[in-house]
């Protein structure tokens, strides 16, 4: 506590203290007159010289007093995250300072209980989730199995039709994994050196029968042994999202023969991974608020399966990773995103 900031909150006291004084003196002056008695001047400079002293004195007792005290109060103010050094809170020198560290050890704990069983619940949702999530991708197999049994031409058209719900559904199952498992990020990744072009082979693998289906060719330029920093399985997560959403806007352009080409380049610093596609494009107006939760936009909106939520994890995901992910488009052209590890300093590399 600064030495002004404390002067500033006495000085109700200064006044207190010259009214008090000069009405002890009026009264005695009065007193000496009506005894008619003489009161010299210079003995009411004297009586207000020694009370103030006295007082400055009082003032300055207090000050050091209630210094460290107040320091206290002052870190745990400008301390806005770390709030364990209430608990610290040193001893009290009043009893109005015990009242302060009082309430401020109630109010800490009642934070703590309230945190304590808000982390609880939330680690049995994750738990739930996953578990859950885990479950249902059984049947989602199931059905697909069965699917790939089937010979009859007859019902082929569908059985593709399930099929491609179907896929919807794994997708939808992994969005919510992912989303559940975010928050436990730092518990959750493992970074390692792997090469970015079998990365990309392992989701257009994935994806191969929506590809097929949309009559979408992929195609990997830029060298080969190209390796990067990066957690495989969440980075599959990202370019798989990105893949996706390429598929199902490139579905809207009336052309037989579409093609999403995935380019691999290396500069000084950094390599890049940028994945083209020849869709609808996304307007201008909507080009800021691509990575925003619940985002759809123009086009999502003519989407009913549009969430708003994978390009708003992925960016996530990559800024946990130390990744740049950034989008280029114009309405009706197409849209390009860019994925830029880095090779030199990073978050794995300090």
């Amino acid at each position: 506590m600064k030495l002004k900031d404390f002067l500033k909150d006495k000085m109700v006291y200064f006044m207190a203290y010259f009214i008090n004084t000069l009405l002890i003196i009026v009264i005695m002056y009065l007193t000496l007159i009506l005894n008619r008695d003489m009161f010299s001047r210079n003995n009411v400079f004297y009586a207000f010289l020694v009370s103030s002293v006295l007082f400055l004195l009082f003032l300055v007792y207090d000050y050091y007093k209630s210094k460290s005290f107040y320091n206290q109060l002052n870190n745990i103010l400008n301390s806005k995250e770390d709030l364990d050094c209430i608990a610290n809170l040193g001893d009290a020198k009043t009893s109005e300072h015990e009242m302060y560290r009082n309430i401020l050890l109630e109010t800490y704990k009642t934070y703590s209980n309230i945190v304590g069983k808000y982390e609880e619940e939330r680690k049995q949702y994750v738990y739930f989730i996953n578990q859950w999530v885990h479950q249902m991708k059984t049947p989602v197999s199931v059905i697909n199995l069965i699917l790939q049994d089937q010979k009859e031409e007859e019902y082929r058209q569908v059985f593709d039709s399930i099929a491609e719900e179907n896929e919807k559904i794994s997708h939808g199952l992994e969005m919510m994994l992912y989303n559940a498992r975010i928050n436990e990020f730092n518990l959750d990744f493992n970074v390692e050196s792997v090469e970015i072009s079998s990365i990309i082979r392992e989701v257009i693998n994935h994806n191969k029968k929506s590809l097929i289906r949309s009559f979408i060719f992929p195609k990997i330029t830029g060298g080969e042994d190209i390796f990067v920093e990066t957690d495989k399985k969440w980075i599959f997560f990202v370019i798989n999202q990105i893949l996706i959403n390429a598929i199902k806007y490139s579905r809207e352009i009336a052309e037989e023969k579409k093609s999403i080409m995935f380019e691999i380049s290396k500069e000084q610093s950094k390599i890049n991974l940028s994945i083209k596609d020849e869709g609808i494009g996304i307007p201008k107006e909507d080009l800021g608020r691509v990575f925003k939760a619940f985002f759809t936009g123009k086009n999502g909106r003519k989407l009913a399966e549009s969430t708003g939520m994978g390009m708003y994890l992925s960016k996530k995901i990559c800024d946990k990773l130390g990744h740049d992910l950034g989008v280029e488009s114009q309405e009706g052209e197409g849209a390009v995103f860019s994925i830029g590890f880095y090779t030199g300093r990073n978050i794995f590399k300090l």
